[in-house]
């Protein structure tokens, strides 16, 4: 089975686990709205990221209704990746970094960003990786030149060549 599949058909942890839903308060939140599609992604929000980055919970609120779209997954050249938002014993074993989400900081804490929710997006691990803290053009022109230099297969080529071509369109 792949990761799409085992994410859309995991059967949630039933039982109370610091790692899996982090309080009592979020657990039975998950309780209350199992239901809910986007439910993993919710409470990692709020136990996760609403702890490390202080937020209100008006900005964490905000926050996930700006994201909730984004916090499904993202595609790649006719390729999904949904995104698993589970911890502990809700999360997909072995996980594929592609399928990861994390919170990337648009402008880099190393170079000023901030922790505040307008600074943050979601990527999936391996994007976010990779990007490490660039944030000029030129660093960013340098990282994604090295890495077509490596892509070996042509329709991957062909690919790029054709989103390179549709953003020409956009500017």
């Amino acid at each position: 089975m792949n990761v799409n599949s085992q994410i859309a058909n995991r059967i949630l942890f039933t039982g109370f686990c610091e790692r899996t839903y982090y309080t009592q308060e979020l657990y039975d939140f998950w309780v209350d709205n199992y239901a809910d599609p986007d439910v993993l992604f919710k409470v990692k929000i709020w136990g996760k990221y609403k702890m490390k980055y202080k937020w209100s919970d008006a900005q964490t609120d905000q926050w996930i209704k700006e994201n909730l779209e984004e916090s499904k997954g993202f595609d790649v050249n006719g390729i999904w990746h949904a995104y698993d938002w589970g911890s502990g014993e809700n999360k997909i074993k072995p996980m594929n970094k592609m399928h990861e989400p994390n919170l990337d900081h648009i402008i880099p804490s190393e170079q000023g960003g901030d922790n505040n929710p307008g600074n943050l997006r979601i990527r999936c691990r391996r994007l976010n990786e990779n990007k490490g803290n660039t944030n000029s053009d030129i660093e960013r022109i340098a990282t994604i030149c090295d890495m077509i230099d490596d892509i070996e297969d042509a329709e991957s080529l062909q690919a790029v060549q054709e989103y390179i071509n549709k953003m020409k369109d956009k500017i």
